[in-house]
């Protein structure tokens, strides 16, 4: 073998040398890094994000230290270096190695001198130097690391939800809590089709009602009892390989659960929302209608939605026939539709008016039904609104006109004045403890209401005499110009209200429309009257006027359900005759006991926030625990307050500053935020 062929086999053994030490160095770093973040893990916890980041570090310091001793290792590709390499270390060479490699030809001489050296114990020594302290380190962090406990390594080979139960205690089971750590595992009802969800170390719970809660933490489950809202849970906490669980059905009602192990509690909030009724559009026909000739088909439509599916949806119609005291019904369900588990559906069909065999005087009323597939708590029936159609008789063509257009909507006008009389009582009450500008500017807010609800019962009346819309705007108190303005308009309710109750001469001013109309213009004058007493901060001046107006609002809406042929009689009442005319027997009075003022519901949250924070430093698990039972009770009462309190809660428990959540919190329970969107300019100041 020549000089040149023992120089390139050494140099094929050393390349391969610096591989192997390069995949050495890169095996250690990994196996470095994952032991000691596995060791951080078990005596401190590492989050589970930063759990997550071990593996891909691992592998960048591993390419890392890969290419860099490929690097230092990157001159054993060059002969003469490798030459020189051994020069330097076999003395006996005497430089004929590197003498034989520049020589042009091949010279005997040098050839025997380089062939009486042998080299390989020097090369082997090389490597031995080289792949050793790699290889050591190697083994020592795979030793460490395979010495962690398994679910310390799964922690961090395989981070997931919930994995803080692998993590392996370090006190004795004597000594250990074992309601920390905690994990919940929320399971939706199975007809949702929605996935489980793990929370770890919870202290709310959201979930779905009739859905359930699987708790579970580490060590037996023996002495591990829990509470649903003050009372034991039904269900006993079980062991599951070397943790303990404990399945809870999820109320209807907001609650708290308390656990109990030893002398160590714990207390979650379950806050359960109801799982949604569908929601049905029912779109043509979309008004009540008379219809004169029932032949035909009548086209029905309508869109249903629900936010976990849809199981199946249908037309229901009632006709209802007679007179009297007579009257018979019948009921059918028409194009049923399967959903097939879809969140939004269409309906479509049609109605035989033929098939019906309506009569005048029928009643026919259809509406649009759909149903969930809640089988836990349900099934969820969502209705549309019901259309009305009306088959007149033929006694009413003679008196009545019958259109194609829907009777006025007096009844929310009656509902609507009703509510503003109930808010100028409240205020009337409250006036004497209030300053005068509060009552002014409730009285005011209370005045722009009744001008708009005043402006609609304009509408009613425009419509009825023919004219065009008033262009008074809602929700103000003065009057604008437009073909009939409601100056004129409060004249005819004038002319209206203090004409003669007698019979009206057709043959005079009044119209027998506006006849037919003297309730809602009598409604519109005392509106008026309302209204300057409410814009003057008067409520308990508004209050005559209301009533008025209410009863006027009364009085047509009678006239809207009845079709009188004739007047009705005058009942005449001796009131003096009957004054004071009832019985008294047995019956006893009794002296009146004053009451304390009752509290409002959020003074009482606000003291109860307070308490807690006054124990904040003394005890925290208490104040702790005194807000989580005060959220609990907030969820349905005020859920702003209790959505504040929530990262408040977290914050002390994990031990971080708590401050600027307890202050906008302590706020929301007084009732004094005031969300504002700054601007540019003010935000500097």
């Amino acid at each position: 073998m020549t000089a040149l062929e023992r120089v390139a086999s050494a140099r094929r053994t050393l390349g391969v040398g610096v591989v192997l030490r390069a995949v050495l160095w890169a095996g250690a770093a990994i196996a470095a890094l994952l032991a000691i973040a596995g060791i951080l893990d078990w005596l401190v916890g590492i989050p589970r994000t930063a759990r997550a980041l071990a593996i891909p570090a691992a592998v960048l310091l591993a390419l890392a230290a890969l290419v860099y001793t490929l690097w230092r290792g990157r001159r054993v590709r060059d002969l003469p270096a490798v030459a020189l390499w051994l020069e330097e270390r076999v003395p006996q060479l005497r430089y004929a190695l590197v003498s034989a490699l520049d020589a042009p030809g091949s010279s005997p001489t040098l050839e025997r001198e380089v062939a009486a050296v042998r080299w390989s114990a020097v090369i082997n020594r090389a490597l031995g130097h080289a792949l050793l302290p790699p290889l050591l380190v190697l083994i020592a962090a795979a030793t460490l690391l395979f010495a962690l406990p398994a679910g310390v390594r799964a922690r961090i080979s395989e981070p997931r939800a919930g994995d803080a139960l692998r993590r392996a205690p370090i006190a004795a089971a004597e000594m250990r809590n074992r309601l920390t750590p905690l994990t919940a595992e929320i399971a939706p009802p199975a007809y949702t089709g929605e996935k489980r969800v793990i929370m770890e170390e919870p202290s709310s719970i959201e979930a779905l009602t009739g859905g359930h809660i699987i708790l579970r933490g580490q060590g037996s489950a023996s002495g591990i009892t829990a509470t649903l809202a003050g009372a034991p849970v039904t269900a006993q906490a079980r062991d599951s390989a070397d943790q303990w669980r404990l399945d809870i059905v999820v109320p209807a009602k907001p609650a708290a659960v308390e656990l109990h192990d030893r002398s160590f509690t714990r207390t979650l909030i379950l806050a359960p929302h109801a799982d949604s009724l569908p929601v049905v559009t029912l779109t043509p026909p979309s008004r009540d209608t008379v219809v004169r000739t029932p032949k035909g088909q009548l086209s029905l439509a309508a869109s249903a939605t629900d936010d976990y599916g849809l199981d199946a949806g249908w037309f229901e119609y009632i006709v209802s026939s007679g007179e009297g005291e007579t009257f018979t019904f019948k009921s059918g369900v028409i194009h049923r539709t399967d959903a097939g588990n879809a969140r939004a559906t269409k309906l479509a069909g049609s109605l035989d008016l033929d098939s019906l065999q309506l009569k005048p005087g029928d009643l026919v009323h259809v509406r649009a039904v759909a149903r969930d597939r809640n089988n836990v708590t349900g099934p969820g029936v969502g209705v549309s609104e019901t259309r009305t159609l009306r088959i007149p008789r033929a006694s009413e063509y003679d008196s009545v006109a019958i259109e194609g257009a829907p009777p006025p909507n007096v009844d929310s006008s009656q509902l609507s004045q009703r509510m503003l009389i109930i808010l100028t009582e409240k205020l009337a009450a409250r006036r004497a403890k209030l300053p005068r500008a509060q009552v002014i500017k409730e009285s005011q807010a209370i005045g722009s209401d009744e001008a708009r609800l005043r402006q609609h019962v304009g509408e009613i009346v425009f419509a009825r005499l023919g004219a065009q819309q008033g262009t008074e705007d809602a929700g103000s108190n003065s009057a604008g110009s437009a073909r009939m303005t409601p100056n004129q308009l409060l004249a005819a309710a004038n002319a209206a209200t203090q004409a003669s109750a007698g019979a009206t001469d057709f043959g005079g001013d009044e119209t027998p429309v506006v006849a037919v109309n003297r309730p809602l213009l009598e409604a519109y004058n005392a509106m008026w009257d309302a209204s300057r007493s409410l814009e003057v901060g008067e409520p308990g001046a508004a209050l005559p006027p209301m009533r008025i107006a209410l009863a006027a609002i009364q009085r047509a809406r009678n006239a809207e359900r009845l079709y009188l042929r004739g007047k009705s009689p005058v009942v005449i009442v001796d009131i003096n005759k009957v004054r004071l005319a009832g019985k008294r027997d047995d019956v006893t009075s009794s002296a009146r006991i004053a009451r304390a003022p009752l509290d409002s519901s959020a003074e009482v949250r606000a003291r109860r926030f307070d308490a807690a924070l006054e124990r904040l430093s003394a005890n925290p698990s208490a104040a702790i625990d005194s807000l989580l039972a005060l959220r609990v009770d907030a969820l349905e009462a005020a859920p702003a307050f209790a959505a504040a309190l929530a990262p408040a809660i977290d914050s002390l428990r994990a031990g971080h500053n708590a401050t600027d959540a307890l202050v906008r919190a302590r706020r929301i329970a007084a009732g004094t935020t005031v969300e504002r969107v700054e601007s540019a300019w003010s935000a500097g100041w």
